[in-house]
């Protein structure tokens, strides 16, 4: 997780929101159809900036009305899927398709996957590195072979077998150089890691299916050969008749790890939940803060968006006439009463304040044990200091004993110019200065990320630096 763009995104979140229709919880008429895209979830329009938003808005407006009109002319759910995701991959500022980040080699290595509502029938490619649009060819994948998934040279050489466009691979590198949007997305995926970039499109059709695709480049400076769970049925897009059609955006490890697509299904169908119930669940109580966000439609037309990080640029249309685009959604797109309850507010500060001093005073009385209670214990933890990344309570515990064996090393130590940042829901981020009395004395900063756990907050996240001048 990239928490130090995240104080930029978060801290002005709200400065920039793209023009759009106030969204409907209660369509006015009963829902015939109804679809939903994404153009990946991460960065707030104000980290954008005003051209990389415009041109962001000015995509999905023009991928959404392509699904709008061939719904309300009667098409069918899956090659609307196909059709708008294919809008979205030509569209050089979204990551997919000629807008692909590439990997740490220098090249473009493109996932995909599409699933039909009505027959469970799923496919998907990985790392193709020649084929214009992957999500077409990860269709074929569905409907010409009797596999899920192709990967690699053996995808790149179904497609040669396909009727699906292929290019040199020098295309998706030349929106580097190219028109303003195409030059607007290279700096925006060059210079803004915390864009979690990712197209997907959920649709459901007047014949009653349900559909759903995603398509992505990756993420930035990936190893080769890295795949997400774009490509991942159950993790990054799932479609089932009678329950939804999910597709998300974010860190693909961690919809991998979560099942994410399949597990807002499942409690829809073993736990009778509704679907929003069900993404609020995965987004404020599975998924990490800043992980990403989740596009959804249900068999009855209802609509879910939702994200935890700064901003995520999404659409949704239906056949009552609602048409918006967003670049941010109020509260993530969660339900008011869920991030009034969870959300930090003052007194939360005040609790989290408390632990910092408490934590203070235990280092000072020379109880390391102490001074850590207030860390996750968990192996996830992380613990960034001096370059050197530790993870892991256990590990981040033994670190800190062998750093400071005696209480003449551990010194006095104070924490002073706290700053509290909300992130997403349910957690906080505090930015501060440390300093530690001894013979030799040191200074510096720290960022904390604390989150919201049911015996209260916890340290999932600590970067310490220290200041030139220190000893």
């Amino acid at each position: 997780m990239n928490f130090k763009t995240t104080i930029l995104a978060a801290a002005v979140a709200f400065a920039f929101v793209a023009p759009r229709t106030i969204q409907s919880k209660e369509p006015a008429m009963k829902t015939k159809w109804a679809i939903v895209i994404h153009g990946g979830a991460g960065s707030s329009p104000a980290q954008l900036g005003d051209a990389s938003s415009k041109q962001r808005t000015k995509g999905l407006q023009h991928a959404l009305q392509t699904g709008r009109d061939m719904l309300a002319d009667g098409a069918t759910a899956m090659d609307t899927v196909e059709a708008v995701i294919r809008t979205l991959e030509d569209d050089p500022i979204f990551n997919a398709g000629r807008g692909s980040v590439v990997t740490n080699e220098g090249r473009v290595e493109m996932d995909s996957s599409v699933m039909d509502g009505k027959t469970l029938a799923c496919g998907a490619v990985a790392g193709v590195t020649r084929v214009k649009n992957p999500i077409s060819l990860a269709r074929r994948v569905m409907t010409e072979t009797k596999h899920v998934l192709l990967v690699g040279p053996g995808a790149d050489e179904f497609a040669e077998t396909q009727q699906v466009p292929l290019v040199d691979p020098k295309y998706f590198l030349s929106q580097r150089d190219g028109d303003d949007a195409s030059s607007i997305a290279s700096a925006t995926q060059d210079e803004d890691e915390s864009h979690l970039g990712t197209v997907g499109c959920v649709v459901l059709d007047s014949h009653g299916n349900l559909a759903a695709g995603t398509s992505t480049g990756g993420t930035a400076n990936k190893l080769p050969g890295r795949v997400g769970d774009s490509p991942i049925v159950g993790a990054g897009t799932y479609a089932a008749n009678g329950l939804c059609a999910v597709s998300g955006t974010g860190v693909g490890e961690e919809y991998i790890r979560n099942s994410v697509a399949y597990d807002i299904a499942a409690q829809m169908r073993y736990a009778n939940q509704s679907l929003e119930s069900a993404v609020t669940d995965i987004m404020l109580n599975r998924l990490d803060p800043g992980v990403g966000g989740l596009i959804a439609v249900s068999q009855q037309g209802e609509i879910v968006m939702q994200h935890n990080t700064p901003g995520m640029s999404c659409a949704a249309a239906d056949s009552t006439g609602r048409f918006e685009t967003h670049l941010i959604l109020d509260n993530g797109g969660a339900p008011a009463e869920a991030t009034t309850k969870s959300n930090p507010s003052a007194s939360d500060e005040s609790k989290i304040r408390e632990l910092i001093q408490q934590q203070a005073s235990d280092w000072n009385a020379g109880n390391i044990d102490a001074f850590m209670k207030v860390y996750w214990k968990s192996d996830q933890l992380t613990f960034s200091s001096g370059g050197d990344v530790t993870r892991g309570f256990d590990a981040t515990l033994q670190r800190y004993k062998e750093r400071y064996p005696t209480s003449e090393k551990m010194g006095k130590l104070t924490f002073t110019d706290l700053e509290f940042l909300p992130l997403g829901n349910s957690a906080m981020q505090v930015l501060g200065v440390w300093k530690l009395d001894r013979m030799e004395p040191m200074e510096g900063k720290f960022t904390l990320v604390f989150r919201r756990f049911p015996e209260g907050w916890k340290i999932v996240h600590d970067h310490t630096s220290k200041s030139p001048d220190s000893q």
